[in-house]
């Protein structure tokens, strides 16, 4: 199983780099966004600091990706920086798949990443995503490590990751928040060592977003926090991520969520709660320095209630967010910012998905055959969502940089 493991993510990878390579042919597209991180990297490159386009310091926003961008020096070596986001991402939940999956549904994420919509698009434009990604998947894949197999390098690399979360996009603030409450919830699984090691982890992690916003209030940057737009703005939010949600797994068009938004944010509710993994059932591969453990490690079946946590709670803070700051609203704004979860809800519903079909008696009749039609069908939708929107990505006019010297 192993071999054939490897094989799917192998080629799962060729095959989300052949639709990237063909979205980004003619270049990476822009927003305005776009346009406040090449002129900060621009003038990172001739001036030393990070301005905006009106000649005010860059603050509104964390500092890493413009200096991503201008360490790079082109939109060539971005376009290069994204496909390996997009590589590593894939990779980092295809291993954590393999560890909290059955075996023959391991190999089945791999194929729902390398088709994901989401990520496609992320990394077609000049936006921080499609590196907040990969950063995520690294994080989680090195937090679960360490939990599971107590090694000290896994710590070390989940913190430097963690650390460079917030300062990469505002929301790494909620994705630990989120992680913190999962972990307490799970408090019965973590050894009293592990306590102190766990609590420093969580305190450096937050320690380089929280000193750039300090940072920011020192220069007087202007508040992101305004007066709360009502319950109006919280429950057409919570219905945008309802809908968003609902169109990864199944064929919803976009002209669909304005029709009754109390459908889809009973939809978010709903998804959210089908997906509570529970302690038991079938597991994946063991780590090979855990196959004969002093203790027996509980996370292979806990971690996924932390997955939960995280990403429900992830997505209740970004629901406040459109609410209380500055943070835009709308469905569009919401795929983007919600593309950091494809990985972890996908692996849920896949989780979700393997309990029940691998139940004894569906298991005994025709749950093998049924299993197969429900994932090709699924994969195939997924497969022609990806190939007709790469095709539309391609058709963007290209941005031009013509601040990198």
């Amino acid at each position: 199983m192993r071999r054939w493991f490897e094989w799917s993510v192998g080629l799962a990878v060729l095959a989300q780099l052949a639709l990237f390579a063909w979205a980004t042919a003619p270049g990476l597209a822009g927003t305005a966004d776009s346009g406040f991180y090449l002129h900060a990297a621009g003038t990172l490159r001739t001036a030393g600091h990070l301005l905006n386009p009106d000649g005010s310091t860059y603050r509104y926003w964390p500092p890493l990706y413009p200096v991503l961008v201008a360490l790079g020096g082109s939109l060539g070596t971005l376009r290069l920086l994204h496909g390996l986001a997009l590589g590593l991402s894939l990779l980092a939940w295809s291993q954590l798949g393999r560890r909290l999956l059955p075996a023959g549904w391991a190999l089945v994420l791999p194929w729902a990443l390398a088709l994901s919509t989401p990520w496609l698009v992320v990394s077609k434009f000049v936006w921080g995503e499609v590196v907040f990604l990969a950063l995520v998947a690294g994080y989680v894949l090195a937090l679960f490590r360490w939990l599971h197999t107590r090694q000290r390098q896994w710590w070390g690399l989940a913190t430097a990751l963690g650390f460079l979360l917030p300062l990469h996009r505002t929301p790494g603030f909620f994705l630990l928040a989120g992680v913190a409450l999962g972990l307490l919830l799970e408090w019965k699984s973590l050894l009293r060592k592990q306590w102190l090691p766990l609590a420093g982890h969580l305190a450096l992690s937050v320690l380089g977003g929280i000193a750039w916003h300090v940072y920011a209030l020192l220069i007087a940057a202007p508040t992101v926090y305004r007066l709360n737009r009502g319950w109006a703005q919280f429950f057409s939010s919570t219905a945008d991520y309802g809908f968003v949600l609902s169109r990864w797994l199944a064929p919803v068009r976009a002209a669909w969520r304005p029709e009754v938004p109390i459908i889809w944010a009973l939809a978010l509710v709903g998804l959210l709660a089908w997906l509570w993994p529970k302690s038991s059932g079938p597991v994946g591969a063991e780590a090979p320095e855990m196959k004969a453990p002093i203790e027996a490690s509980p996370w292979p079946k806990r971690f996924p209630r932390v997955l939960w946590v995280s990403s429900s709670f992830f997505i209740l803070l970004l629901i406040i967010a459109t609410t209380f700051t500055r943070s835009a609203s709308g469905l569009y704004d919401a795929e983007r910012y919600v593309s950091v979860l494809f990985g972890p809800v996908i692996l849920l519903v896949l989780r979700r998905m393997g309990r029940w079909f691998e139940a004894p008696s569906l298991r005994r009749r025709w749950g093998f055959g049924l299993a197969v039609a429900v994932v090709g069908v699924w994969l195939a939708y997924a497969a022609g969502r990806s190939i007709s929107n790469a095709a539309a990505l391609r058709q963007l006019p290209p941005l031009g940089w013509t601040s990198a010297h």
